[in-house]
């Protein structure tokens, strides 16, 4: 008794704490898990999208950004299966459609035959052939005609039959259409959720892409402002937007690689959305979503000035400057602006194609130096490599040695070409 007695307590706590067998709660309802993780992935991004970037840290914006991402791409994927279900409920309607049609022409074929055959019977009646039997004195004759007419005794069977299962088949195939266009019904409206889903993670990541743009550049006319006063500071600043233009461009560079798939997929899926009847089923589109703004990589506002790109920022500095060496005889040329992309070529190209050598081997191991992507202000628009500047020696550096920073530019000691607003 006293064991009963336990085991009752023990059940009644387990109740209580919710502590129960799958078994036993089968009646408690359940959350779909992949819903669940859909929908905090949503909330999670939408609070993100409201991150303050000017006051947030580089952790909080790259994770912010990771959480939009992965959003995007949750919701995208959750769109991409609805959009095969659509596909597969219309593609079952098409094919039970098909059917029914084949059908009828097979029911009626055979409804012909069932009334040629009625009225051959009403004609000629099944008992007259046997009298005919039976009125024969030769065996072989009777047994031939008695042969006949078995024959088409169950010839006429099979005929109806062959109705019976059209008519059985038929009234399925109808259920299974109706069925399908319900699921398809079902599937649209959600489609149109998931669509609407997929536009909203959209907006989130461009709210989010629209202020770092804008955090990028404010920051950026700050370094500039404390060129002067504040070496340090102006490039600390400058580097940290030079890494997040860097984070900014591998989420867009995702963001091209999920369009071109999905275009990819679309156009595989049109090929291949004939119905038996030989018409086209209607193809998908993927959902559209904006784009961030600006010339450059983040945003940056880019100007060209005697075919140097550069951060428009610093466009007037340098035109003055280029305008003043031209004015001495010194002809300065070179590149300026380059996006996170080329940077990333850059490395390929004078560290190695490896994960380290691209993204931490130092920039004074690679021949010719060059700055890890995100990290060069090449990225931001605020350096320049001149041409001609390949030594100490050459007039090109001197003349830069003695003149560019009256117009805010200074030199990386460890290259002699590579001139920007923090000499960095």
């Amino acid at each position: 008794m006293r064991r009963r007695s336990l085991v009752a307590g023990i059940a009644a706590i387990a109740m209580t704490f919710g502590l129960v067998a799958p078994e036993l709660a089968s009646s408690a309802p359940r959350q779909d898990p992949r819903a669940e993780r859909e929908r905090v992935r949503a909330e999670q991004a939408q609070v993100a999208a409201e991150l303050d970037t000017t006051r947030a840290s580089e952790q909080q914006i790259s994770e912010a950004l990771n959480v939009i991402n992965e959003n995007l791409q949750t919701q995208e994927a959750a769109l991409a299966r609805t959009q095969e279900q659509v596909a597969q409920a219309k593609q079952d309607v098409a094919d039970a459609e098909a059917a029914i049609a084949r059908l009828k022409g097979e029911i009626t074929d055979l409804r012909a035959v069932v009334r040629q055959r009625a009225v051959k019977a009403y004609m000629s009646p099944p008992g007259d052939d046997v009298l005919s039997v039976l009125d024969t004195n030769d065996f072989v004759t009777a047994s031939s005609r008695k042969f006949y007419i078995e024959l088409q005794s169950q010839d006429d069977a099979d005929v109806a039959d062959r109705l019976n299962g059209a008519l059985s088949e038929i009234d399925y195939q109808r259920n299974k259409a109706e069925e399908a266009r319900k699921v398809a019904e079902k599937k649209e409206a959600e489609q149109e959720e998931r669509t609407e889903a997929v536009r909203s993670a959209k907006a989130d990541q461009q709210q989010l892409q629209d202020s770092i743009q804008n955090t990028i550049a404010n920051q950026v006319a700050r370094s500039i402002e404390l060129q002067n006063t504040d070496r340090a500071l102006s490039k600390k600043i400058a580097e940290q937007q030079a890494l997040l233009v860097a984070q900014l461009a591998a989420q867009q560079a995702a963001q091209q690689k999920a369009a071109a798939d999905a275009a990819a997929a679309a156009a595989a899926a049109a090929t291949s959305t004939q119905r038996p009847d030989g018409s086209e089923a209607t193809a998908l589109p993927p959902v559209s979503g904006g784009s961030g703004g600006g010339t450059g990589t983040g945003g940056i506002s880019l100007c060209t000035v005697g075919g140097i790109t550069v951060n428009c920022a610093i466009s007037g500095k340098l035109g003055n400057m280029l305008n003043a060496a031209r004015g001495d005889g010194v002809a300065l040329s070179g590149g300026g602006y380059r996006d996170p992309a080329q940077q990333i070529e850059l490395r390929k190209q004078h560290c190695g194609t490896s994960y380290y050598a691209i993204y931490q081997m130092s920039s004074s191991s690679c021949s010719p130096p060059t700055a890890r992507p995100g990290s060069s202000q090449h990225e931001i628009g605020l350096a320049i490599d001149f041409e001609n500047c390949s030594s100490r020696g050459t007039r090109c550096y001197q003349w830069l040695a003695g003149n560019a920073a009256g117009f805010g530019f200074y030199n990386l000691p460890s290259e002699p070409w590579h001139w920007s607003t923090s000499g960095s």
